[in-house]
């Protein structure tokens, strides 16, 4: 089964860091992509996307095997009951006036394909979305848009057969995704935070060039990210805020050799790279300390409760720059408490494109 990551909130993948940080630690790379009755693509791939998918690296995710499928019924539902909930929030509402102070009117167009008549009669009850005489897009203001596409990416993870985690590069996005809370509307969670610790092939890295690595260095590649993995699990299984310490500090120096074992490798087939960061939220199997400590903390909506932070010194490695491994936790919506514990792995993801320079 492939580790695929789901981008969102767009179907068009930013072709940057983020896309070559993917590419290198994840089976494979994902979009919401909507296809027509004969199977056929309805949005444009770019040419990097389409040899991407040529070489399997890229898997679209049809929208219609949510919205369509009668299988599916129940989740799409609850997905159109958390996007009315998000729109008529006052924050979404904050935010959509912040944002177009000086944008008033931006569109962003979706496919019908991806959406419901429900939520297009929603949304243009509410002055957020119109047709413009074409029935197969549908104009929805653009943050609306961005929203409407973030929980559909999560939702979509959801019901893929394969192990599939969404992730961006939006932090904004995933906030509304994952919405913090209050104890009593929520579960807690751990977001798992490497600050400037992930060897990241550079934007002038060719595709092909990342792909080649990972077919050659296959080994290597898979220690690094069962490294990652387990050490999420035991954070996952952890029964105290004492025990999560020791494993993060026992996990500095098996990241410190992973990370100087995959830059060696890097360097030895000449991909530039930058150090970049990676945060993960991840489910507790035992929540009952990190509750008790978040509410002795008087923990407030939108706010972490920092449990661990362990320096990692790259300069060792002749890397020029200072990382850590740091534990946060919070209270997140309580819709997301079965996605979180049906897996074993973090359940979402944001990349930081920090400019840590690092020149091989």
């Amino acid at each position: 089964m492939n580790r695929t990551i789901l981008y969102y909130p767009t179907f068009d993948i930013p072709r940057n860091n983020w896309l070559r940080h993917s590419l290198l630690y994840w089976d494979e790379v994902s979009s919401i992509v909507p296809k027509s009755s004969d199977d056929k693509f309805l949005i444009n791939l770019s040419p990097d996307i389409h040899y991407l998918l040529d070489e399997g690296q890229f898997r679209p995710i049809k929208p219609e095997d949510l919205i369509s499928k009668g299988d599916n019924w129940q989740e799409f539902d609850n997905l159109q009951q958390e996007f009315r909930e998000c729109v008529s929030s006052p924050n979404f509402r904050k935010f959509i006036n912040r944002v177009h102070q000086n944008k008033v009117g931006d569109t962003y167009k979706v496919h019908s394909n991806k959406a419901s008549d429900s939520i297009y009669y929603f949304l243009q009850e509410q002055g957020l979305a119109n047709r413009d005489g074409n029935n197969e897009w549908i104009n929805f203001e653009s943050n609306t848009a961005l929203l409407y596409m973030s929980l559909l990416a999560k939702y979509l993870a959801d019901i893929d057969s394969n192990q599939t985690t969404i992730g961006t590069d939006y932090i904004s996005y995933e906030k509304f995704n994952f919405k913090r809370v209050s104890e009593k509307d929520g579960f807690p969670v751990v977001s798992f935070n490497l600050n400037n610790v992930l060897p990241t092939p550079r934007e002038n890295v060719p595709f092909e060039k990342i792909i080649s690595f990972k077919k050659k260095r296959e080994q290597n590649l898979r220690h690094f990210k069962k490294t990652m993995s387990d050490f999420q699990s035991k954070i996952s299984g952890a029964s105290s805020n004492a025990e999560m310490k020791e494993i993060a500090i026992n996990f500095q120096e098996t990241l410190l050799n992973g990370v100087d074992d995959l830059t060696a490798v890097l360097k030895d087939h000449r991909i530039d790279f930058r150090i970049k960061s990676l945060k993960s939220l991840i489910n507790l199997k035992t929540p009952t300390s990190i509750a008790t400590a978040l509410t002795a903390a008087g923990a407030v909506i939108n706010s972490n409760l920092n449990l661990v932070s362990v320096p990692v010194d790259l300069t060792v490695l002749g890397l020029g720059a200072i990382g850590a491994i740091e534990l946060t936790a919070n209270f997140i919506d309580n819709r997301n408490k079965e996605r979180a514990k049906l897996r074993e792995s973090p359940f979402s993801y944001i990349y930081y494109a920090r400019q840590q320079e690092i020149i091989n």
